[in-house]
């Protein structure tokens, strides 16, 4: 059911800025979903500048998303369902924060020691073959295409001898290898690329 919603009632303005920091600790597009269903008439264009606004916190986010219970209509069941507003008080006090839910996941590439003799792997980093893989996400949803952000990190057991923009791997003989102060300095002769890694 959608209708006007006026925060001055009951506790309408406690409830809605309850709903405002949730949305302030996830990412855009996500936001973007959310305000869509909670403002379903709203002007897109006009939902994503909020979006914007609200993920990076600034100062402006505050006035505009209220601004918006007073000229749009407010999908009632969505605006209880984010509030919480019907959810045992004891739940929400013990829930404690809104921060994104963080997963570690460890990968172990067994062709990484073998890298030149996989054709597929000769011209890839692995960091993005890993990346690349696990952000295939399938989804109808317009608004967000991958729920999840990938921070990936090298691990100190990994290879040295590898451009880290092309994948290939470097050679002495053709490559422009100098070892200085613990890092392994190159010029890739496949790419170009002049870059270091640590040697240890």
């Amino acid at each position: 059911m959608s209708d006007n919603l006026d925060l001055n009632i009951d506790n309408n303005k406690e409830l809605a800025r309850r709903i405002m920091v949730r949305l302030t600790e996830q990412s855009e597009p996500e936001i973007m979903h959310t305000l869509s269903k909670l403002f379903p008439k709203a002007p897109a264009m006009r939902l994503r500048s909020m979006a914007e606004d609200l993920g990076q916190k600034r100062i402006t986010a505050e006035n505009e998303f209220f601004d918006q219970f007073e000229s749009n209509f407010v999908d009632k069941s969505i605006f209880n369902i984010l509030s919480s507003a019907e959810t045992d008080p004891s739940l929400l006090l013990s829930r404690g924060q809104y921060d994104p839910t963080k997963f570690i996941l460890t990968i172990t590439c067994n062709r990484t020691p073998f890298k030149e003799l996989f054709e597929e792997c000769k011209t890839v980093i692995c960091e993005d073959c890993i990346e690349k893989r696990i952000t295939d996400f399938q989804t109808t949803n317009e608004y967000s295409k991958r729920p999840w952000q990938v921070k990936l990190d090298k691990v100190e057991g990994r290879r040295l001898n590898l451009c880290k923009n092309c994948g290939q791997m470097l050679n002495p003989r053709r490559d422009d290898i100098n070892l200085q102060n613990e890092r392994l300095l190159y010029t890739c002769s496949y790419c170009g690329h002049k870059g270091w890694t640590k040697a240890k």
